[in-house]
């Protein structure tokens, strides 16, 4: 019995038990549910066999030396030759990556999140993936690999910002280099002593920042299939989680000097806001975003030119950005039906991002200016309420980030007081 057959098998009885109870015939749904458990005793069996059998046939057999390939022996001589090249072997790691991102663990974590009892074989998948991947600061039940994916393909398509930043998925903190490019740029001949360039290049210590967002949902709603469920706890995880990487790329605080507000990444627009001066941010009236307004902006950027989009949220996009015109008249929110039917503004594309406040408008190029680190997979947290018959769904990361280059972008908002 394959693996395949088995689940089809239990899956059948199962509805076959519960549509007996319905009807109100306890026997026979007695009978069905106790055919499932010989059903689950045999896969145990099967299970058990398949291991001992893939045991045996890692063994080594004793080889007869004078005839290594049990070759057909002619006169005295064996035909053929021995192969000395080595085998492959799966190593613990690439073992548990594949388990990781199998059909078996998304159905067995699946049934744990809907409360649904584990056969033993889902049960052993599951601990198994769970105890390889957890450390004390991730206690969650680890989220599959094809889900987790489907969360972060909604959350990049919600915020693009968050999207479009550079990242890396070191685990633990680390330190990465960031400033402007060296003001160096002459030759030299041989004789000619070089000068020394105006470097503006630190440090950025990248720690990890908690996230974590919470999705209640009814024991009823639960009920649905295994199907329905995953890209259902997709998207409510999506759009809580989405909101705070989004946050965090556009306005996070950055870290605390005191007690002021818990460790976040630092976001864009709260860096260029710090800076002295603020080089990188210009004001305009509310209602009358200008042409002069986004060319000011735009000679503001220094680094990443030719990778610069435009972020704003809806309102800005279709109450400010939409309604420029040249000093001809002309609008230059232009489509451009070749690549996908977006807008353009200068030859930037723009992208709606509901992370950005109204009259905001952020010219950037993140992968050049700002960099995240995803510290820890994300995980996903249970918590049963009896009383209320509902149960909370907490997922959670630890993520971080901040610019590399202050100089990758310009911010245009509203004029004090508008």
């Amino acid at each position: 019995m394959k693996y395949e057959e088995y689940l089809n098998q239990r899956r059948e009885l199962e509805n076959e038990a519960q549509a007996l109870i319905d009807d109100g015939k306890i026997d026979e749904a007695t009978e069905k549910m106790n055919a499932i458990n010989d059903l689950d005793t045999k896969w145990d069996a099967v299970a058990k066999a398949q291991a001992n059998m893939t045991a045996l046939s890692a063994e080594q057999r004793i080889q007869n030396v004078q005839n290594l390939t049990n070759a057909d022996v002619k006169n005295g001589v064996a035909a053929g030759g021995v192969n000395f090249a080595p085998v492959a072997q799966m190593t613990k790691d690439d073992e548990m990556k594949n388990l990781f991102e199998s059909e078996d663990y998304k159905n067995a974590w699946a049934k744990a999140m809907m409360g649904k009892n584990l056969t033993a074989a889902e049960t052993d998948v599951f601990e198994k993936v769970n105890a390889y991947v957890h450390t004390t600061e991730n206690t969650g039940s680890v989220i599959p690999k094809t889900v987790a994916s489907g969360i972060w393909d909604m959350i990049e398509e919600m915020y693009p910002l968050w999207d479009d930043v550079q990242k890396t998925y070191v685990k633990g903190a680390y330190t990465a280099l960031v400033g402007e490019d060296s003001t160096d740029a002459k030759w030299y001949d041989e004789a000619t002593p070089t000068d020394d360039g105006k470097e503006t290049i630190g440090e950025m210590a990248l720690t990890g920042c908690e996230l974590s967002r919470s999705v209640t949902i009814s024991w009823k709603l639960r009920e649905m299939s295994i199907e329905d469920f995953i890209p259902y706890i997709q998207r409510k995880l999506a759009r809580k989680m989405g909101a705070g990487l989004g946050y965090g790329a556009s306005h996070g605080k950055g870290k605390p000097t005191g007690s002021e507000h818990k460790p976040e990444p630092l976001g864009i627009v709260t860096a260029l806001k710090k800076e002295t001066d603020k080089p990188q941010v210009g004001e305009y009236v509310k209602g009358s975003l200008g042409y002069t307004d986004l060319t000011t902006a735009r000679s503001k950027v220094k680094v990443g030119g030719n990778e610069l989009n435009i972020y704003a949220n809806s309102t800005t996009i279709w109450s400010e950005l939409a309604n420029v015109k040249d000093a001809n008249g002309r609008p230059i929110f232009i489509p451009d039906p070749v690549n996908g039917n977006v807008f353009r503004i200068l030859g930037m594309v723009v992208k709606e991002d509901d992370s950005m406040n109204d009259g905001e408008v952020l010219l950037s190029s993140p992968f050049v200016g700002y960099l995240s680190n995803v510290n820890k997979e994300m995980s996903v947290m249970v918590e049963e309420h009896i009383r209320t018959r509902t149960a909370d769904y907490c997922g959670y990361a630890i993520v971080d980030g901040g610019p590399t280059s202050t100089k990758a972008h310009a911010l245009l908002e509203y004029k004090v007081g508008e």
